[in-house]
Order: structure tokens, then C-alpha cells, then sequence
């Protein structure tokens, strides 16, 4: 299937690439046809559908593009153009040309008056609709889902001719599907369209609307009816909060409300467990919380006497070991579950329970190397406060609004002791406040709110860490309470007290690459430094194939961050790989190994950006592009300079299928002080060469950067090929936009 993908994609143009925005509808059983309609950017030469490790056969019976009002005013313009000069052409060849050209702008215009058409169709709505760029695009894909898939959340990506799209979430479910239609707009249609239970609803929210589903139901059942919205689109970069804030709803059949949730323990898709109050029929709605809508606004809801885990004790265990969790929550087959821990540490966990062919929602569980113990009642004061020895993990719960969990450690001066929750990183719903106190019961240090940016999917970080040296001898007590004043068995915690924990995690950017044989990709890997840890990283690929490998492995010390290439030589094949990556680090006084988690940049409401993680980094391995320029860098890595001079790097060109063009260069996002000095390599067999790189009088000693060098080419047509443009010339030339390298500059004395 890759080969015939790879036979169709030709030369790919990485300034294109494909990007996803939504797929609906965001799930399917195994081994099911279906029509999905996927909308984003740059998809209209769609060859093939990857997911989890799977070529997913896949056919594009639709295209449709908005435009841009600007954009409609050049397709007519162009429209009477090539009908004015097709009148007055005597040249066949010429006449030809114009006339398949007019072919494909008589297309846009096809889709400019469908987009009008749906608007007079529903002109309330239309007056609602704004244009995004990010979504303009449309393909529908008929697909047939393997029957091994497994059940559970994949990773779905497009292929085009320029690469390999974003990843976007994917469901594989064990509940019969049902869609949303254009009856289900008002509790009166709806209710004449009963669903038996379970079931599973798709749908998308437009602007002002609200869906509604029907379903029979009976008297003594416990309902679970779970939303996931904001588990398929993490964040929308354009929208305020940045994600589609479901409501859930139920009513009877006389449209009274029942109930009515809006999130769920701080997650914004709602779950609503509902016991039915007698046999009959009940109705279901979904809306934004205050009526946004667009078509990446989808929504999947299951319903049913589903197993559903509310919250769970203890939040974690130690490593190497068997601990028993007790699970609360509704339609559970049990109320105890079994966690096997064994495996490297510290490292969090999902865990869930099955019924039947159904499995419920997971649950984050953590596990420590260090030894857990359990909080004792009473400890609410200062005199009555647990003592602790050694580093350890406490498990515990603030039970009550007016619950504060106290202990205590004897401290030496000097000595640096740390205490950290973790509570709403593990599903609790506990605003945790931390407070130390001296012997003499002085305040020490007080924490709230620390953010982990490993967690890319939390915005509200409410949990706490703290550390700091200690004054004098004596005995200290940590005091841990919910900053909100709530409480109850829910509100769980596990807190480690003990001397700070160097360690360190890492996110690599983005998890879909394109890297052309003899060519590179640019990733960056980011370092989140935890407990002190300062030290230096080496970065490798974990079993790569033959031809694979990574052009810069150290992060340097103290470095939040390396931009590296992942590069490929002739050996390797065209086709798509897996990528993994480790680092290693001496912390601790142990050597450590930590994987480096693939994920994507995402922004959040036009502003925050956020490390979402990815199942996996997948690369697309392509055929050349037209030339490959490698750099001579320094044996260390980093170039040092001086303000006020020029840094000179040799550069060699290998040039592929033909081409002796010239290569232009550039900078991605230089800084004030970086300027290139050499801006292009010219053609006709100069293939070697100095770059020169200046670097500004102003910029300040100690500052650093990488500098990440770009090329592009241009391919022209030939006026006697068939589809040169006479109109349109610009629509002649291909440019090819590739990585370089990524040069690390730090300014010296």
C-alpha cells in the first residue's frame, strides 16, 4: 500500500503540508465502511489514511474548498480572463492550455456557488458562520476499518502528495453508532425517533444549535452518558476557552428537565450518571455552553448501563509490586481492582475496568520507587500531625470542607527537603494548598499552583510543590488543604516529602514528519528539568533502521530545549517509520533513562501553547528533493562568536534528478542580532561554498540560539508543456522548501 502512496505522491512540497483540523464522525467499530468527512488544510491531493500502524483503504469522493471573499473576486476575474482571450486565441496549443485552465477555475467556482447555495438554504445560519482558514478544506473518505483493530483511541493521519498531516483522534468502539439529522434540532422531532440502548451519538454542533437524541429506558437503571469532545480536539487555537464546552442535559418525554451537567471534576466533557425514574422515553441534549459552533465542534456520546469509574484509592502505589485500588463509580462489576506496578518508575498509568465487551473510562495511576504509606486520622493540628521518616509518599484524602492533613519530619539546618501533591494530575479534583512550618511553628514556605508542563492537557494546575533549606534543627510539619474549602472521599492525594528529586522528562515536536532520502526533518526536543536537575541529556534513537539517524545527541546543560535534524542517507527506503527516542543522564547518582514523548505544539485561545502528547512519532520517508546542502560545524556543536563579527561555516550541495538551479536560503525567526550574509547559492554546478552568518555589535554576551537554516528551490514548466498557464504564469513554478540544519550560536567575550 506505501509503495502505490509513495508512486502517487511524485515530488512533495513540504511548504504544504497537510494539516487536519477534524474528522467526523471520530469513531467506528472494527471492520466497518463508512463515509467520514475530514476538514483542515492542503488535502485536495489526498492519496492514502494511516492509523495506529494500519493503511486504511480509502477512496475521495469529495472536495470542496471556501473561499476567502478576495479570493472569489481573482476566480472571477481569471473566469472572464481566459473566456475573453479563449475568443481570441488562434493558436490550437495555446487555445488548449486556456481551456483546461478554465476547467479547473469553472471548479472554484463550482464550490463558490455551492457554499452560496447551502447559505440561502439555512441564511440564519449562514449569517453565524465565519470563515477559518484552518478548517476551509473538506474531503470525504470512504473507508473500510480493519476488523483487528482493537478498541480504544487511535491516531488517524492523512497522506497527501506533500506529506503527512497532523494526527487526530480516532475511536474504535463496541457500541452500535447512531447520527445525529436534521430532525433532531427540537425536543418535538426528535421524540419521534426512539434509540434503544446502549448506543453511541455522533454529532456536530453548529452556531445557536442544540441536538437532541430519544431513547428508551426503564425504571431502576443507573445510566451513564459520557461526552467526548474535548477528548477529540484537545484545544482550538481560535476559540475562547479553546475547546468545545459541551452541555449535557436530560428530559422526559414532556420536555421537562431531568438533569443537567457541565463538565466533570474539572475536565470539560461532562459525564451524567442518571437513575431512571420509571419506564418510558427520554430525551438527550448536547450544545455549546454558550452557543459557538462551528464543524470541528463533533461530539461522540455513549449511553447506557455503561461501567463508569468515578474516582479511585489510592492514586498510586510503589514499584515492582501488586496494589490493591479500591474503584468507585457506577455499573461496576467490582469494587476493588489489582494494579501490577512492575516496571521502571515513576511513570503514571491508565488503568480501567471491563464489563462484559464494554470497558469503562480509565483513570491516572502513578507509581513511585518510593515506599507508600497511608495518611492517619486525626492529624487536622499542628500537635496531632503524622510522623513521617525518609523519603516517602503519603495516600490520602481531604474529606471535608474543613479538612487539613498535617505531618511532620525532623529536619536538619541546611538540609533541602521538597513535598509535592499530585491530585489534579490524577483526575482528583483538589485544589491543593502546601505550607511549611519551622519548629517554632513560623511559616517556612507556601505553595499553590504548580505547573507541569508534561501535562499538556491541563489548564487549571492546581496541584503544589514546594522546596526550600531548611532554617534550623527540629521537627517541621507540612499542613495540606483545599484551597476552595471542599472536600469528601473524592478529593484524594498522594504527597511525597523527601530531599529533592533531580529528574527531568521529554516531548519531541511534531510527532508527523516528512524526511526525503539524502534529506532531513527538524524536531525539537523539549526538556522539562524537575527537582534541580541542571545536567547534560544525550539524545539517540531507540532500534532505528539502517540509513536513520539524528545529527545532534546532547542537550546542553541547563538547555530547556534542542532543535536537532533527523536525517536519512540512500539506504533507507521509501515508506513510513516509527520513531522512538531516549535520553540519558547521570541524577541521582545513578545513570537515568527517560523516553522522550512524541507530541504536538498546540495553541490554546489564540494564545497558550500547550505539549499535547501523541501515541507515536510516525515519519513519511520520501524520494529526494532536487538538492541537499550539509554544513561543516564545529566538532562540539556550538558555534561561539563574538558582537560585531561573522560566523563562516563551509557548505557542500548534492544535487538530485538534474536540477542546477540556485538555492535560496533563509532563517526561521532569527533573532535581532542573526542576519545572513550569504542568501543564496547560485546554480550551474556551484556546489561548494562558505556561508556566512553576521552577527550584530548590540547583541549581548551569553545569549544563544539555533538557528535554523531553510532552503528553496523553484522547478518552472516549459511553455510546451500541456498544463503551462498563460494566465496565471505563477501557477508554472513548484518550489521545494527543506531544512538545512539547525546551527546553536552562543555570543562570547
Amino acid at each position: 500500500m506505501m509503495s502505490l502512496l509513495l508512486c502517487a505522491a511524485g515530488f512533495l512540497r513540504a511548504a504544504v503540508t497537510p494539516h487536519i483540523g477534524y474528522v467526523y464522525p471520530a469513531g467506528s467499530l472494527p471492520g466497518t465502511t463508512l463515509t467520514v468527512t475530514v476538514g483542515g488544510q492542503f488535502l485536495k491531493d489526498f492519496v492514502g489514511l494511516y492509523m495506529s500502524g494500519h493503511d486504511i483503504p480509502a477512496e475521495m469522493t469529495f472536495y470542496h474548498r471556501e473561499f476567502e471573499k478576495r479570493e472569489i473576486n481573482r476566480i472571477r476575474r481569471s473566469k472572464d480572463t481566459l473566456e475573453q482571450k479563449i475568443e481570441e486565441e488562434s493558436d490550437p496549443l495555446i487555445c488548449s492550455q486556456m481551456k483546461r485552465q478554465l476547467e479547473s477555475v469553472m471548479e472554484d467556482m463550482s464550490m463558490i456557488n455551492m457554499s452560496r447555495k447551502d447559505a440561502r438554504a439555512n441564511p440564519e445560519m449562514a449569517k453565524k458562520e465565519q470563515f477559518n482558514p484552518q478548517i476551509a478544506e473538506t474531503i470525504k473518505l470512504k473507508i473500510t476499518l480493519p476488523e483487528n483493530l482493537e478498541p480504544g483511541t487511535h491516531e488517524l493521519r492523512v497522506v497527501t502528495t506533500n506529506g503527512l498531516s497532523n494526527p487526530i483522534i480516532f475511536q474504535i468502539g463496541t457500541l452500535r453508532e447512531a447520527f445525529e439529522t436534521a430532525a433532531n434540532k427540537t425536543l418535538e422531532t426528535t421524540a419521534k425517533s426512539v434509540e434503544s440502548l446502549p448506543v453511541l451519538f455522533n454529532g456536530q454542533i453548529m452556531p445557536g444549535e442544540v441536538d437532541y437524541f430519544c431513547f428508551r429506558a426503564e425504571r431502576g437503571q443507573t445510566l451513564v452518558c459520557q461526552v467526548y469532545a474535548r477528548a477529540l480536539i484537545p484545544y482550538l487555537a481560535d476559540a475562547v476557552p479553546g475547546w468545545f464546552q459541551a452541555v449535557l442535559g436530560v428530559y422526559d418525554a414532556s420536555g421537562n428537565e431531568l438533569a443537567y451537567v457541565d463538565d466533570f471534576r474539572g475536565d470539560p466533557d461532562p459525564v451524567l450518571v442518571f437513575d431512571v425514574p420509571k419506564d418510558g422515553e427520554y430525551i438527550l441534549s448536547i450544545k455549546d455552553s454558550i452557543y459557538r459552533g462551528r464543524q470541528d465542534f463533533v461530539y461522540r456520546i455513549s449511553v447506557g448501563e455503561l461501567p463508569f469509574i468515578d474516582y479511585i484509592f489510592p492514586l498510586g502505589g510503589q514499584e515492582n509490586a501488586q496494589v490493591p485500588v479500591q474503584v468507585y463509580g457506577a455499573n461496576l462489576p467490582s469494587n476493588t481492582l489489582t494494579v501490577d506496578t512492575s516496571g521502571d518508575a515513576p511513570e503514571i498509568r491508565d488503568i480501567a475496568i471491563r464489563q462484559g465487551s464494554n470497558s469503562s473510562n480509565s483513570r491516572r495511576f502513578a507509581i513511585d520507587a518510593l515506599t507508600s504509606v497511608f495518611e492517619a486520622e486525626p492529624n487536622n493540628i499542628p500537635a496531632q500531625a503524622q510522623l513521617v521518616t525518609g523519603p516517602l509518599v503519603i495516600d490520602g484524602r481531604i474529606e471535608t470542607p474543613d479538612d487539613i492533613d498535617c505531618f511532620c519530619f525532623d529536619g536538619i539546618k541546611g538540609e533541602t527537603v521538597s513535598a509535592e501533591v499530585m491530585a489534579r494530575r490524577l483526575n482528583s479534583p483538589l485544589d491543593a494548598q502546601l505550607i511549611l512550618l519551622d519548629p517554632e511553628e513560623h511559616v517556612v514556605a507556601v505553595s499553590d499552583d504548580e505547573v507541569d508542563r508534561s501535562t499538556g492537557l491541563i489548564t487549571h494546575h492546581a496541584d503544589s510543590r514546594l522546596s526550600c533549606e531548611l532554617p534550623m534543627d527540629g521537627r517541621y510539619v507540612v499542613r495540606l488543604r483545599d484551597l476552595q474549602n471542599k472536600g469528601g472521599n473524592d478529593y484524594t492525594y498522594r504527597l511525597r516529602i523527601g530531599s529533592e528529586h533531580p529528574d527531568f522528562q521529554l516531548r519531541m515536536t511534531p510527532s508527523s514528519l516528512r524526511i526525503p532520502q539524502e534529506g532531513s526533518a527538524l524536531i525539537t526536543v523539549h526538556v522539562l528539568r524537575q527537582g534541580g536537575f541542571d545536567d547534560v541529556i544525550e539524545l539517540a534513537l531507540k532500534d532505528p533502521p539502517d540509513g536513520l539517524f539524528l545529527e545532534k545527541t546532547e542537550i546542553p546543560a541547563g538547555a530547556d530545549k534542542l532543535q536537532t535534524l533527523i536525517s536519512t542517507d540512500k539506504s533507507i527506503g521509501q515508506g513510513f517509520i516509527s520513531i522512538e527516542m531516549e535520553g540519558t543522564a547521570w541524577t541521582g547518582g545513578r545513570r537515568v533513562r527517560r523516553r522522550a514523548v512524541p507530541a504536538e505544539d498546540m495553541m490554546q485561545a489564540f494564545l497558550y501553547r500547550h505539549l499535547v502528547p501523541s501515541q507515536e512519532m510516525m515519519a513519511m520517508v520520501t524520494e529526494s528533493e532536487p538538492a541537499t546542502v550539509k554544513l561543516s560545524l564545529p566538532n562540539e556543536g556550538v558555534v561561539e562568536v563574538r558582537a560585531g563579527s561573522r560566523i563562516r561555516l563551509r557548505y557542500s550541495v548534492d544535487r538530485h534528478n538534474d536540477f542546477n538551479g540556485p538555492i535560496k536560503l533563509s532563517l526561521s525567526e532569527p533573532p535581532e542580532w542573526a542576519a545572513l550574509g550569504l542568501n543564496a547559492i547560485s546554480g550551474k554546478n556551484a556546489n561548494y561554498g562558505t556561508l556566512t552568518i553576521d552577527i550584530n555589535e548590540n547583541a549581548d554576551t551569553g545569549m544563544s540560539s539555533t538557528l535554523v537554516l531553510n532552503g528553496k528551490v523553484r522547478i518552472s514548466k516549459k511553455k510546451t508543456d500541456p498544463d503551462y498557464n498563460m494566465i496565471a504564469k505563477w501557477m508554472n513554478y513548484k518550489d521545494y522548501e527543506f531544512t538545512i540544519d539547525a546551527i546553536p550560536v552562543k555570543i562570547i567575550d
